[in-house]
């Protein structure tokens, strides 16, 4: 415009004049548009590290004239338990009048803990892309990132119930039928008529019965033992808390099992649950926040599991050391591990030996932090 009045050139004037339109115009409608939109936010129910999980966005146009096009939004995610930072982002072509539409973001997590999202900026460039208009919504939400799950080996749960060549007391039979159908045997004092394999009894002329593998109930108490050491790396304490959140899961899924869980890191914590999915996660969130600690408080974690149930439960310590280690690092453990060692309930489980691979399909596809 300077120029066109310096030199009383019209076209000029006409050119500075359409600029001046065109970026009136990109600043009110790209304005609007970002005022006109309403979003939110949805976490899956479950969200594991090192497992890709989705998070949805759901935008909604708010106007009943205006179209909404090219929308851009950039959801910010900080870990609360380190220094980690990342952005979330997702986006939608078009939005008509009052018309919702739903985008989603895939994301992955390496590192277990707690995260906040927030706070959504969101964007757009239309019509000409000359610049982008900005809106926040100060809406935050924390998502836990439960630990990795570990693949188990076959029939885990018949090891995880035998005690020194017996059985727990507590992995009770939950049914005489339930269970699986694996084979055929002679008829024994006791079975029920329904029982018997009419075609099979019929070939052999004699009475033969189908056998079912039953189903055993849990009552066990989950003890991780955060432990490591200046020099040691975290992998074996992640691989001891993936272990715990992987029975914890497996075990949750039959409600007739009874779970509870101890944690000993910086601080000792304990929490109930059972085969309800409350309980569960429950769990797996006091796994997610577990920091590992060069002198873990073993003592206090089992005082506050037995608040809870008693010593009635089957025990489970799951740890990075040996027993004789943690004995050794501690005079009063082996006075409180006693009642479950005379009984038989009681197995101690040392992610850091061979041990690990009776358990696992393979020890070497650990965490990668």
């Amino acid at each position: 415009m300077f120029g066109g009045a310096w030199r009383t050139s019209n076209l000029l004037i006409i050119l500075a004049a359409l600029i001046f339109g065109a970026l009136l115009m990109q600043w009110r409608w790209s304005r609007k548009s970002a005022e006109c939109v309403g979003i939110r936010r949805r976490f899956p129910r479950e969200a594991f590290a090192n497992q890709p999980f989705r998070v949805r966005y759901r935008f909604t146009n708010l106007s009943r004239l205006l179209a909404v096009w090219t929308l851009r939004v950039e959801d910010e995610i900080e870990s609360l338990g380190g220094n980690a930072k990342s952005v979330a982002v997702s986006g939608v072509g078009r939005l008509n009048p009052e018309q919702t539409s739903i985008s989603y973001c895939d994301c992955l997590f390496t590192k277990r803990g707690r995260y906040r999202f927030g706070p959504i900026a969101l964007m757009t460039t239309f019509p000409f892309s000359l610049f982008s208009s900005r809106q926040y919504s100060d809406d935050t939400d924390e998502l836990y990132v439960f630990p990795s799950l570990l693949q188990l080996r076959s029939r885990w749960q018949t090891r995880l119930a035998s005690r020194s060549g017996g059985e727990s007391t507590t992995a009770r039979q939950s049914g005489s039928v339930e269970g699986d159908f694996f084979g055929l045997r002679e008829w024994q004092k006791g079975d029920s008529r329904k029982w018997i394999h009419w075609r099979t009894t019929a070939r052999l002329g004699e009475p033969a019965v189908r056998q079912f593998e039953q189903q055993r109930r849990f009552d066990t108490c989950i003890v991780v033992d955060a432990f490591c050491t200046e020099q040691a790396s975290d992998e074996a304490v992640e691989l001891s808390i993936s272990l715990a959140a992987t029975f914890l899961t497996q075990l949750s899924s039959s409600p007739s099992n009874q779970m509870a869980l101890a944690c000993a890191g910086t601080s000792s914590s304990a929490v109930i649950g059972g085969g309800s999915t409350a309980g569960k996660r429950r769990m797996l969130e006091l796994l997610s926040e577990l920091e590992p600690s060069t002198q873990p408080n073993l003592q206090a974690a089992l005082e506050k599991s037995t608040q809870f149930r008693g010593r009635g439960q089957d025990l489970l310590v799951i740890s990075p050391r040996s027993l004789e280690h943690a004995i050794n690092d501690s005079d009063d453990l082996k006075r409180i591990l006693s009642p479950w060692m005379r009984t038989g309930n009681f197995r101690w489980i040392n992610v850091s030996s061979r041990e690990i691979e009776q358990w696992v399909v393979s020890s070497l596809s650990l965490i990668h932090i």
